[in-house]
């Protein structure tokens, strides 16, 4: 299996006093889901902005799909990766959904008579096609989160960042969301997708969970492995998923479940 990130011995921090980041090792493989979590503070960001060059490390090496993140192929670098930042609205530049969808295509250099079909592909992707000639500022936040989604794909990056995309979201815009992150998966594996979050309920829906506090990694496991651990989320001021709360309690009132789909708890709670 190919990797899409390899951090080595990253050393990272804003003054020289205080490092957010003393020798962080992390591999991610290319396909995977990936969810990052911690509490305000913990260096998920940061991370982020050192996997697109924007934060340039003390010591350490940081690889992108093979390539080493240098000074000289930052912009190469940057072409296989596909970022979403948190406030949707930061994130437009056009008039309408169409331009919008765009303006990534024209930095890339996409000839125009190209760029039509692939604004109508990615804006079908995402399930925007009937907004394409709307303001951004008339969509909802989930709808203009899924634009910046469609702006990000259309440029076909090997690895999507979603950083807090969903953190101003209603719990609706959230699941719409996770919902759509789920279809591209399906439709291409090849794609590595790493969500920065706050939001525990989609950590369930990930192949792996990263959980960061203070600059460090502690924990790096499958979701089913991860959230066996309450007291190192509770460490980490992170909660644990309701169905995992719940089990938890079921088990403690003698109520033996197994199952951590709920509704194959509900069948077995009925039999």
């Amino acid at each position: 299996m190919s990797e899409a990130l390899r951090i080595e011995h990253v050393k990272f921090g804003y003054t020289r006093e205080k490092s957010i980041f003393k020798d962080l090792n992390l591999v991610i493989n290319q396909g995977e889901y990936v969810v990052l979590l911690g509490h305000n503070g913990s260096g998920k960001s940061t991370l982020a902005k050192i996997i697109i060059g924007l934060n340039e490390v003390r010591r350490g090496k940081v690889f992108v799909f093979g390539q080493e993140l240098t000074e000289e192929n930052l912009y190469q670098v940057r072409k296989d990766v596909g970022i979403i930042f948190q406030n949707p609205d930061n994130q437009f530049i056009g008039s309408t959904v169409r331009d919008d969808i765009a303006f990534g295509l024209e930095n890339a250099c996409v000839p125009h008579d190209e760029m039509e079909d692939i604004i109508n592909e990615y804006a079908s992707k995402v399930g925007m096609s009937e907004f394409l000639d709307k303001e951004p500022s008339n969509l909802s936040g989930g709808q203009k989160q899924r634009v910046a989604i469609a702006g990000a794909l259309a440029t076909h990056p090997k690895l999507l960042i979603m950083d807090e995309s969903t953190a101003m979201l209603d719990p609706k815009g959230k699941r719409e969301i996770r919902e759509l992150t789920m279809a591209l998966r399906k439709e291409d594996p090849s794609l590595t997708i790493i969500s920065i979050t706050h939001d525990i309920e989609e950590a369930l829906q990930a192949d792996r969970v990263i959980v960061l506090d203070k600059g460090n990694i502690v924990m790096n496991d499958t979701p089913s492995n991860a959230f066996k651990h309450p007291e190192v989320m509770k460490q980490s001021r992170l909660d644990i998923p309701f169905i995992y709360k719940l089990k938890e309690e079921l088990n403690a009132r003698g109520v033996k479940v197994e199952s951590l789909d709920f509704e194959r708890m509900v069948d077995e709670l009925c039999q």
